[in-house]
Order: C-alpha cells, then sequence, then structure tokens
C-alpha cells in the first residue's frame, strides 16, 4: 500500500464503506469513528491526507481542522470536510484560509475517492 488516508466520521457505515473503496485503489485507510480518538491516531501513523465530517458529536470537524492545521506536520496535508449543512459565511471562510476542500453529503463515494486519488497525486 502507498499514501495513507484518515477517515473521521461518526457513521461508521461510510467509514468502512470509503476504506473499502480507497483499498480497492491501492490506498491505505485507517478509519475514526469518534473525534475524539482522532489524536491517538495521529500518534500511531502519518497521514498523507484527512477526510473529515464536520458535523459530528463531542468535537465537532470545524475544532477537528483546527487541531489538525497546529500541528506542524499537517499544516499542509489535504483535507476534505464532508457535511450535509449548508455552510454559513464564516464557516465558508474559515475553511478558505483553511484550504479546506469541501464535498457536500450525500456524494457518490466513487468520486471522493476520485477526489481523494487527485489530491494525492498533486501533493
Amino acid at each position: 500500500m502507498g499514501k495513507k488516508v484518515l477517515l473521521i466520521d461518526d457513521e461508521q457505515d461510510l467509514t468502512e464503506l470509503l476504506k473499502t473503496l480507497l483499498e480497492f485503489h491501492d490506498l491505505d485507510a485507517d478509519t475514526c469513528n469518534d473525534s475524539r480518538q482522532v489524536e491517538q491516531a495521529f500518534l500511531s501513523a502519518q497521514y498523507n491526507l484527512v477526510v473529515t465530517d464536520l458535523m459530528m458529536p463531542e468535537i465537532d470537524g470545524f475544532q477537528l481542522i483546527q487541531k489538525i492545521r497546529e500541528k506542524e506536520n499537517y499544516r499542509t496535508v489535504p483535507i476534505i470536510a464532508l457535511s450535509a449543512k449548508t455552510l454559513t459565511d464564516e464557516e465558508r471562510k474559515f475553511l478558505l484560509r483553511n484550504n479546506i476542500h469541501f464535498s457536500i453529503k450525500p456524494f457518490e463515494p466513487q468520486d471522493l475517492v476520485e477526489q481523494i486519488s487527485q489530491l494525492l497525486q498533486s501533493s
């Protein structure tokens, strides 16, 4: 396996589906279904790309992105944010400021896999 991706979403079915698709495309993926466990994931591996849901219990995706960007080795790692909610102007500005790619739920899983592959190739 080549590049390593971290999938963060409180919907386990979604992360497992994406993990299977990514592995089919020779990408190594870890899943995290509790945003409180993300810190541990970063201690155990170096990821080339992160996909995170924005609306999660406990720690939301915006807080999570802020924590990820504070890590020196993750300041430029591509991040894709997923959400079914309409973003406010402030939330859109936050994503732009932090160079976050955005996909609206529901999405075609294969389209997201292609986006991930393209971002990994260009980074």
